[in-house]
């Protein structure tokens, strides 16, 4: 090779200064991207809880039986309160969800209910609740 001839291509000290820029913009990045994910997460399971709720009363008309979400002293898992649930029960975890339940919630064979209250503790710890009112017991978030 002739003196002064340069070969094409980077050197190591700018392959190491990208390198640094592209961790440094992941570096910033994560956490924001952890906190969306989460965010997601939270409103794919309240969703699905929703439309649990939602879907309750139809299902209840099909099997032509009432079915009642009978009221607890706290919160406990949603499967140990609707075990003979009409729909099969949102699965969001070990335990969860987890419900209270203040006062009876009643759904009649023909799908209406008696409205009420219901309390939701998600696998994260967060809490919400849902309002049900008579006779069609629609969700309404309220927080």
């Amino acid at each position: 090779m002739a003196m002064g001839q340069r070969i094409a291509g980077f050197t190591l000290l700018e392959l190491m200064v990208v390198l640094l820029i592209l961790a440094l913009g992941a570096a910033v990045a994560t956490p924001a991207v952890m906190r969306l994910a989460d965010k997601l997460g939270e409103r794919n399971e309240r969703d699905q809880l929703a439309l649990y709720l939602q879907n309750l009363p139809v299902a209840v008309m099909n099997r032509g039986q009432g079915f009642s979400l009978e009221s607890t002293q706290g919160y406990i898992p949603l499967r140990n309160a609707a075990a003979s649930s009409p729909l099969p029960l949102p699965d969001l975890g070990e335990g969860y969800p987890r419900i209270w339940v203040p006062d009876d919630v009643e759904y009649r064979p023909n799908g209406a209910c008696t409205g009420g209250v219901i309390h939701w503790e998600l696998s994260g710890g967060k809490r919400f609740s849902h309002a049900l009112e008579a006779p069609l017991c629609r969700p309404r978030s309220e927080t």
